[in-house]
C-alpha cells in the first residue's frame, strides 16, 4: 500500500468518522433536550418521543432515495448539504412555539442530515476505497458515532446549564455545522480520481478479488426477495431498535430511579465510551473472525444489558453496568450493516443496498421510542418492553446463519 493511498484513503475514513460523530449524537442526546421540551410544552413522554418516530420515519423514506443518489452523485456536495441541514435544524428548534413545530423540524431538517451524515455515507465511500481492509476502515469510521455520543452530551449539558434551552440549541447548531462542514471538503469520491485503486493498488490488475459485477443489476425489489437481506434486517434491527428506545428514554428513566440529570448525561457518555471500544474491536476483528460471531456476541450482550436495566432500582452501579454492556453490544452491531451491504450485495450498489436496508430497519424502529414512553405511561415501568426485546434478541440468533458471504470476500 502506497504512502499516497495511506494519506488519501485514510483521510476518507476521518471524514466518515467526523460525519458519523455528528449524526450519531442526534438520537442518543435527544433525552437531554427532551427534558426542557417536556417542561416547555407540557407533553406526555409518549408524545415527546414522537420526535424520534418522525426522525426514523423520514429517514426510512429518504434512505433508499438518498442511497441511490450517493451511487451517482458527488458525496462531497451531499455531505455539505447534510452539514448545513443539521445546523439549521437545531438552530430552528429555538424558534418553536408549539411541540408540533419540533416534529416538523425533525422531519424537514434533522432527518435528511441524519441520513446524509450517517452510516450510509461510510458504506458507499469506504467500499470504493477499501476491499480487503474494509472491516477495519468501517470500524474506525463508525467509532465516530461513539465519540459524538460521548462528547456531545457533555457539550449539551454544559450549554443547558449556562443558558436557557433556546440559546443552547442555537449554539449547538452552530457547533455541529462548523464541525462537519470543515471535513466535508476533504471528500474524494473515488480513488480512481487520484490515479489509485481500492486498497492502494496502482493498477486495476492489482486490485483485490472482490468485484461483484452482478451487483449492477440488483434492484430494490430484488433485494427485498433475498433471505440474506431479511436476516440482516432482523439481527440488526433488534439491537438497534431496542438500543434507540432505551437511549432516547434513558434520562427520564434513570431520573425516576433517583439519578440526577448530570449523572444521566454521564451515563450517555459511559455508553459512548464502551461503544467506541467495541467499534475499535470490530475494526480489529471483523476481517479476521467474520461478522457472524460478532453478531452473536452483540445480540447476547444486548439481552444481558436489558436484564441489568430491569434491576435499575438496585442502584447506580447496576445501571452503569447495563448501560456499559449495551454500549459494547451496540458498538459491535452498528458497523455491521455498512460492512455487510457491499460484501453481500456488491460494492457497485452499496448505496442502494444500504439505503433499502436502512429504510426497512428504520421502519422497524419507527415506533420504538414512543412505545417505550407509552409502556411507561400505562404501567409506570419499562420492564415490559425490556422483556419483549430480550425474547426478540434470543430469536434473532437463529437468523445469523442465513447471512451468506461470498467465497472470496
Amino acid at each position: 500500500m502506497s504512502t499516497r493511498f495511506l494519506w488519501l484513503g485514510w483521510r476518507q475514513v476521518w471524514v466518515c468518522f467526523v460525519a458519523l460523530s455528528t449524526s450519531g449524537m442526534i438520537a442518543s442526546t435527544y433525552s437531554l433536550i427532551a427534558v426542557p421540551l417536556m417542561a416547555e410544552y407540557q407533553t406526555s413522554r409518549a408524545v415527546l418521543m414522537l420526535a424520534m418516530t418522525v426522525l426514523s420515519g423520514t429517514c426510512a423514506v429518504l434512505s433508499p432515495f438518498l442511497g441511490s443518489l450517493m451511487d451517482r452523485f458527488s458525496l462531497r456536495w451531499l455531505l455539505l448539504l447534510g452539514s448545513l441541514s443539521i445546523g439549521i435544524g437545531y438552530a430552528s428548534l429555538s424558534l418553536t412555539t408549539a411541540f408540533y413545530q419540533v416534529l416538523i423540524i425533525f422531519g424537514v431538517f434533522i432527518a435528511p442530515a441524519n441520513v446524509l451524515l450517517g452510516p450510509l455515507l461510510a458504506s458507499v465511500l469506504l467500499s470504493r476505497w477499501f476491499e480487503q481492509q474494509r472491516g477495519r476502515a468501517i470500524g474506525f469510521a463508525i467509532a465516530g458515532i461513539s465519540v459524538g455520543v460521548f462528547c456531545f452530551p457533555i457539550i449539551i449539558q454544559a450549554l443547558l446549564e449556562a443558558y436557557s434551552w433556546r440559546p443552547a440549541v442555537q449554539y449547538l447548531g452552530l457547533i455541529l455545522t462548523l464541525w462537519s462542514v470543515t471535513t466535508a471538503v476533504l471528500v474524494i469520491d473515488r480513488p480512481q480520481l487520484k490515479g489509485l485503486w481500492p486498497d492502494g493498488a496502482v493498477s486495476q490488475s492489482e486490485r483485490a478479488a472482490e468485484n461483484n459485477t452482478n451487483g449492477k443489476n440488483i434492484r430494490w425489489f430484488t433485494l427485498l426477495s433475498m433471505p440474506a437481506f431479511w436476516a440482516i434486517v432482523g439481527t440488526v434491527a433488534v439491537v438497534t431498535a431496542g438500543m434507540k428506545g432505551t437511549l432516547t428514554n434513558l434520562a427520564p428513566m434513570v431520573m425516576d430511579a433517583g439519578v440526577s440529570a448530570a449523572q444521566a448525561a454521564q451515563l450517555i457518555s459511559i455508553y459512548a465510551a464502551c461503544s467506541f471500544m467495541a467499534k475499535l474491536s470490530f475494526a480489529a476483528l471483523a476481517d479476521r473472525i467474520g461478522p457472524h460471531r460478532l453478531m452473536a456476541f452483540s445480540i447476547l450482550g444486548f439481552a444481558v444489558a436489558l436484564m441489568l436495566l430491569i434491576q435499575a432500582k438496585m442502584g447506580f452501579g447496576v445501571i452503569v453496568s447495563g448501560v456499559a454492556l449495551m454500549g459494547l453490544a451496540g458498538g459491535l452491531m452498528l458497523p455491521m450493516e455498512a460492512y455487510l451491504a457491499p460484501k453481500v450485495f456488491g460494492a457497485q450498489v452499496a448505496g442502494r443496498a444500504m439505503g433499502v436496508l436502512t429504510g426497512v430497519i428504520l421502519v422497524v424502529m419507527l415506533c420504538t421510542p414512543p412505545l417505550f414512553g407509552f409502556i411507561f405511561d400505562i404501567t409506570g415501568s419499562y420492564q415490559g418492553i425490556f422483556w419483549f426485546f430480550i425474547v426478540a434478541a434470543i430469536l434473532a440468533l437463529t437468523l445469523i446463519p442465513a447471512i451468506k458471504l461470498p467465497a472470496n470476500p
